[in-house]
Order: structure tokens, then C-alpha cells, then sequence
């Protein structure tokens, strides 16, 4: 039994979703579990939606609802679904439409801009999708069957964000779907939702999708998980902003979860977790090249000859510390990060002088304020400020660049070569870390630089090179 999950690109149109049932179709002996994303672009405008009504623009919620209606029934007409599964879908469709206008009216009324509310709303972008590719893969005899995410995946009550509730998620999948495959069913699972302990709809963050179908293939054993997208796999660099990346054919647990931590978007890092505990593997396919061999990842790198990759993320800040007091105070560094984690902030790198002067670490733009204002109320609560900590400063426009591979483990110089590269460019190192694994040396960059510094780096560790060659 395999996992295939199919993102919002592979289902753009009549076209695309017809290569996906092509793709099921080939694979049915394996017994597919299938998960899909919303239409691309349909979460951002349901978002829109919400965001209108608690707005108070009735005008604006009306224009995106007909948007969506109009587009989802473009979708259906175009597949020339028979006439039997063409009612029976267009009416789940209609009741869904209705419990979404039902509900952005209530976000109009009470003009609630809550994640509880932004959750809800935007889960329907699967529902929808789901419900409309089991129909077309029921027309092609496939016997699927369209199941909701929120029957059997658990999570806690973070909106916005939710964390999966392993154990009660495995056994509850088990319990839906077990029966349905054994009698021969096709699950088409809505990825990205779940439920919370309270019965409210909730959501995994963006591309949540990847973690949904690593957590159904560990808990229903899947010997694998294929990731359907519209590129041909992990690449050495952005392809958008590196000419010569290539694709990387294997790739480590360790490798992925970092290369995504930082800004590659292929997939999800949460969805290393499970596909790790499971020893699943994981491939990355282009849905319009089902041919090309895609990236593996695994339990093993490619090994010292494998490529070094670089992968990048704007858009940060990073945030500074100092002070006299921090030096020689045993735990001082979890004391300076508790009320950062306890804000909810994501912390990407952290660096920290060799003197203890001063610690920096970079996160996101947009998680500035909150972070802020959480560190100045600790500090003034401990009596800290103008004492222990001298001042707190925050530098925006930033960019974290990380060079990933097991391939720099035990290599002499790939830091040299890195700033060389860079100060060849006139690009200005802010700040740097390198993980005790060897796997990953990130530095921080002005924003303006983040092109630059990309391609200056992939070019002198001959990433796309040793690709080519192998």
C-alpha cells in the first residue's frame, strides 16, 4: 500500500486532474491511500473571504463566494462527469457552498476575525477538492470514496497550526479506512484539516497537506509516500533563482527537513517526522513528468559524493540581545528564549558571540512585534533591562541562506569557500550557525543580497556539477 498526495497545482483544471487519475490508475494494484490540497490559489481566496466579512464588506464576500462557486463548477463541468455521479456531486457541493456562506455571514455579523473562524472557513478549499476528484476517480471505475480528514485526524486546539495527535490519529484512521480498503474502496483524503479536542475544524499551517499524508501512511503502513508536484524533485538551489539547479536523485530525512526548514518548498518539514519513525520512504514526482524519477528521501544520504545544496528564505529579522550580564550565567540562553517560544515565534538560526556579549537569532518579519513586546515584558518582569540586558535590537530586511548536505560532513574549507564566494559577490555576512551534524551552515544576509549570495554560493560548491555526473 502506498500514500500519494497530490498538491493544489495537480489539481488546476480538467487537464491536470485527468493526469492524476491517469497516475492513480497506473498504481491501483499498489492499494493507494490518495490526499489532496485545495485548488491552487483557493485557500488564499477563501482566506480573502474571511478577512472581507470581518471587515464588514458584504459586496467584497459575495464577488470571492461566486468566484469560488463558479470555479469549482467550471472544474466539474469540464471532467464530463456521468450523469448519475454529476447530480450526486453537484449536490455535496451545493451543501458545501451553503455551510461556507453560512458561515462567512456569521463572521459578517459578529465581525470575529478569529483563527477558530479562519480555520473553518478555510478547510473547505479540501472538502471541496476531495469531494470532486473521488467523483472523477469513481467515473474511471476506481472505486474511490471521499473521506473527511477531520473523522480520524486528532490535533490540539492550536488554530492556525494545529499539532497532530499521534496515537489517537493512527488509531482512529485505522478504524475508517482499514474497512474501506479491504472492500476494495479508494480513500481520497482531505489533507490539511483535522479536529480538535473540542469538535472545532482546525488546520496544520500551509502545505499542511504533506504532513496529513505522512501521518496516514505511518498509520496505516504504507511502504510509501509519493508526493505529486509540479516540479521534478528536490533541486540544488531555487530553480527560480539558479539557471543551473539540478535535481538531487536521493536525499537524507536530515537533509529534507532542513532544506524545508529553510525555504524550500517541495514539502512540509513536519512531514519527515513520521515517514522517519516509520522508515518510510518518500518520493517527490512531478505530476506533468510522471515519468522523470523524482527525489527520494530516506534514512541514508547519498554519502560524502552527494551534492551540497543551498536553500534560502526572506523576508526575516533578526532579533539581537545584549548585555554584560549575559556572560558565565549557566542557562541564560533557554532564560533570553523562553518568552520567544512562549509567543509562539519560530526561531530559524541562532548565533551567539564567543564572548557571550550578545546572541542573535532570525525569524520571521511578521513575527516581530509579538516577539518584541514578549521579550521586553519578561525582561522588565525579571528586572533585567538596563542591567543583565543593555538593549534589544531588531534588524529587518533580512535573509537566511542555508547550505545543506551530508556531503560537507568531515570536508575542509566549505566555510571558506562560502564567504569566499560571498565577498567575491560584495555580499555582507550579518550573521552565521552551523549545526553540530555537519549538515548545515546558515547565514544571515541584507535581503537585497539573497539572489546574489544564492547563486554565488551554488556556483562555487559545483552543487548542480555533481549532480550531473552521477
Amino acid at each position: 500500500m502506498i500514500v500519494m498526495k497530490f498538491g493544489g497545482t495537480s489539481l488546476a483544471g480538467p487537464g491536470p486532474v485527468r493526469k492524476v487519475q491517469a497516475i492513480v490508475r497506473r498504481f491501483a494494484a499498489r492499494r493507494p491511500v490518495v490526499v489532496v490540497s485545495a485548488l491552487a490559489g483557493v485557500t488564499d481566496e477563501l482566506l480573502a473571504a474571511a478577512r472581507g466579512a470581518a471587515a464588514g464588506r458584504p459586496h467584497e464576500v459575495r464577488r470571492r463566494l461566486a468566484r469560488l462557486v463558479a470555479r469549482h463548477a467550471a472544474l466539474v463541468e469540464g471532467l464530463g462527469l456521468p450523469r448519475p455521479l454529476d447530480a450526486s456531486l453537484a449536490r455535496a457541493l451545493a451543501a458545501e457552498f451553503d455551510e461556507l456562506d453560512g458561515v462567512l455571514q456569521g463572521v459578517l455579523l459578529l465581525r470575529e476575525p478569529g483563527r477558530r473562524s479562519l480555520d473553518l472557513v478555510a478547510s473547505f478549499g479540501e472538502r471541496l477538492s476531495a469531494r470532486i476528484v473521488a467523483a472523477h476517480l469513481a467515473a474511471a471505475g476506481l472505486g474511490a470514496r471521499y473521506a473527511d480528514a477531520r473523522e480520524f485526524v486528532a490535533t490540539d486546539d492550536t488554530h492556525g497550526a494545529a499539532h497532530i495527535e499521534v496515537a489517537a490519529t493512527r488509531r482512529r484512521a485505522r478504524a475508517r479506512l482499514a474497512p474501506l480498503m479491504r472492500g476494495g474502496g479508494l480513500p481520497v483524503v482531505t489533507g490539511f484539516i483535522g479536529r480538535g479536542p473540542d469538535g472545532a475544524t482546525t488546520t496544520l499551517g500551509r502545505s499542511g497537506s504533506d504532513y496529513t499524508a505522512a501521518i496516514l501512511a505511518e498509520a496505516l503502513g504504507a511502504r510509501e509516500l509519493w508526493i505529486w508536484k509540479e516540479v521534478d524533485g528536490v533541486c540544488t538551489a531555487d530553480p527560480g533563482l539558479v539557471a543551473g539547479a539540478r535535481v538531487v536523485p536521493r536525499l537524507s530525512y536530515e537533509e529534507a527537513t532542513e532544506m524545508s526548514h529553510f525555504g524550500a518548498e517541495v514539502i512540509h518539514p513536519k512531514t519527515m517526522q513520521p515517514a522517519r519513525r516509520a522508515g518510510i520512504g518518500i518520493r517527490i514526482k512531478n505530476t506533468f513528468r510522471p515519468e522523470a524519477p523524482g527525489t527520494v528521501i530516506a534514512a541514508r544520504p547519498q554519502g560524502r559524493r552527494g551534492p551540497l545544496m543551498v536553500s534560502s528564505l526572506d523576508g526575516m529579522a533578526l532579533v539581537t540581545i545584549e548585555g554584560a550580564g549575559l556572560f558565565g550565567q549557566p542557562g541564560m540562553v533557554l532564560r533570553l528564549l523562553s518568552p520567544v517560544a512562549a509567543a509562539g515565534t519560530n526561531i530559524y538560526m541562532i548565533s551567539m558571540s564567543s564572548s557571550e556579549y550578545n546572541i542573535s537569532f532570525a525569524i520571521h518579519e511578521d513575527e516581530v512585534a509579538r516577539t518584541r513586546r514578549a521579550l521586553d515584558r519578561d525582561f522588565r518582569a525579571r528586572g533585567w533591562l538596563g542591567d543583565q540586558v543593555a538593549r534589544v535590537t531588531v534588524e529587518r530586511g533580512m535573509a537566511a541562506v542555508a547550505v545543506v548536505g551530508a556531503g560537507m560532513k568531515g570536508q575542509r574549507g566549505i566555510a571558506g569557500r562560502i564567504f569566499s564566494a560571498l565577498g567575491a559577490r560584495g555580499v555582507n555576512v550579518v550573521a552565521i550557525a552551523q549545526g553540530s551534524s555537519e549538515y548545515n551552515i546558515t547565514i544571515v544576509v541584507r535581503g537585497r543580497d539573497m539572489r546574489a549570495a544564492v547563486r554565488a554560493i551554488h556556483q562555487r560548491l559545483a552543487g548542480a556539477r555533481r549532480v550531473a555526473r552521477r
